[in-house]
């Protein structure tokens, strides 16, 4: 029998179980034994019909987002956006619950803590709701890779390219029947919410872009770094999309405020926490990992002050899952 404690006592309320993350983030959960079964609670919307869910081999049932009644004893993880997520939201933070926000549904607002878990945990104690924010997608991956030369560098461009994971089970459902049809020598329509096709495709952007030139993906991108890492380093990003389900790849342009020291850098990186650093990283080779992988440090031919390489890691594992996880067993042991 499950020893009773104050944190046992506790509820992880998670809703949104149609989301790409939601089967990475149950094993995370039940691999690092972070709550009980009794302590989980699974909602979606009524219409949705989902099945029960297997967690520590028990049957969880789906219960109805639009019936469930939140309380101050919850931690509740937000992977669902749109009218549902904020009217959850807003439901969860009256009910004194502490919400977790996975799917921006809080993207702008400065009275909610953007957190990572490595980088500035402390943020928790200090933030101004019991709202708190994940960091943009890619975020979580290129603030820690720069994390280890945080006090060196002066700029940095991102040129982010996500998996069609980052865009939702809808897209990765999209894809996979794109490419079914595409072998099988069958016209292929553009997805509809994306404009183009998914499959054997790269796309410059799959979202509207502003005024600007940039889309709101790209600016959430560098809001979050500036907001992690400082706001004296100056942050420009490109996100591409790549025909492939999951693992992402950024390559970084790092402007320091000396001339580099290769050698240095070399080791810096190597002894970040979170990293491994290999010569030719892949999305491939980072899938299904708990770490981020960085290489191809080299000096770039443009500035003795600057220098190239690229950043890869799972980003439904290790980005979401695993990141959200320890936010989530912060707030049940400390707050």
């Amino acid at each position: 029998m499950s020893e009773i404690t104050p944190e046992t006592e506790r509820e992880l309320v998670i809703i949104g179980v149609d989301n790409a993350a939601f089967s990475p983030l149950l094993e995370i959960l039940e691999e690092r034994k972070t709550v009980l079964p009794e302590q989980l609670r699974l909602l979606e919307e009524e219409d949705s019909e989902a099945d029960p869910q297997v967690f520590a081999n028990r049957n969880i049932t789906v219960q109805s987002l639009e019936q469930f009644a939140f309380g101050p004893q919850q931690v509740v993880l937000l992977l669902k956006g749109g009218a549902a997520g904020q009217a959850a939201l807003a439901a969860a933070e009256e009910a004194g619950a502490w919400v977790l926000d996975a799917s921006d549904n809080t993207r702008g607002d400065e009275s909610v803590a953007v957190v990572h878990p490595l980088l500035n945990a402390g943020a928790i104690a200090s933030a101004e709701r019991h709202v708190l924010a994940l960091p943009a997608s890619g975020a979580a991956m290129v603030a820690e890779a720069l994390l280890p030369l945080r006090d060196r560098v002066q700029a940095v461009e991102v040129q982010l390219n996500q998996p069609v994971s980052a865009l939702g089970k809808a897209a990765v459902d999209s894809m996979a029947a794109q490419t079914a049809r595409m072998f099988n020598a069958q016209e292929v329509d553009v997805d509809p919410e994306v404009g183009h096709r998914l499959a054997f495709n790269h796309l410059s952007s799959s979202d509207a872009l502003l005024e600007s030139g940039h889309s709101l993906r790209e600016l959430a991108l560098v809001h979050d770094l500036r907001r992690l890492l400082g706001e004296d380093i100056a942050v420009d990003a490109c996100i591409n999309t790549a025909s492939v389900f999951h693992g992402q790849l950024a390559n970084l342009r790092v402007v320091l405020k000396d001339e580099a020291d290769l050698e240095q850098l070399r080791a810096l990186l190597r002894n970040g926490t979170g990293l491994k650093l290999e010569d030719r990283p892949s999305a491939q080779d980072a899938v299904g990992g708990d770490i981020t992988l960085v290489g191809r440090l080299r000096q770039s031919l443009l500035s003795r002050r600057q220098v190239n390489f690229c950043a890869v890691s799972d980003n439904l594992r290790k980005d979401l899952a695993i990141n959200c996880v320890q936010i989530v067993q912060l707030l049940l042991k400390n707050h």
